[in-house]
């Protein structure tokens, strides 16, 4: 697949070391893609280490090839549909402020280079949610079993 935000070509990235995960992403300009279902996935945390993932989702360095991105580009095709479908400008669910690429064919999302950290920033109290959670998956695996 090709990137829809600039001349790079999408690569397959394995995520997470149980139940791994391929994800798209632009060898270029940084940007991810995300079939159906995916990044609830990575956002819930089932399959991944945030901090690994955030260390290979920053933004792009190279002054040279961010004169080849446009990220202002206000439509875009989608990478996964044949037909060249216009993917629609939605707002994140996680957070209001992050405007991401939808395709409403395949239910795939574009998430340019730096979202993916924006919309995972958890608020306070989830971060302590976290930490009771860890506590009781520690002291009593048992509830926790499937």
């Amino acid at each position: 697949m090709h990137c829809p935000k600039c001349v790079g070509k999408l690569e397959q990235v394995k995520i997470g070391e149980k139940n791994p995960l391929v994800i798209d992403r632009c060898f270029a300009c940084g940007g991810l893609w995300f079939d159906k279902n995916e990044l609830s996935s990575v956002i819930n945390k089932e399959i991944i280490d945030t901090l690994e993932f955030e260390v290979e989702t920053g933004t792009v360095n190279d002054q040279e090839l961010l004169k080849e991105i446009n990220f202002d580009k206000k439509e875009i095709a989608c990478p996964r549909c044949k037909n060249n479908r216009k993917m629609e400008k939605i707002y994140s669910v996680r957070n209001k402020k992050v405007l991401i690429d939808y395709c409403k064919d395949c239910d795939g999302i574009w998430l340019d280079a730096g979202e993916y950290n924006k919309i995972n920033k958890r608020s306070p109290i989830e971060e302590k949610l976290e930490v009771v959670i860890d506590f009781f998956r520690l002291y009593f695996p048992q509830v926790f079993k499937k």
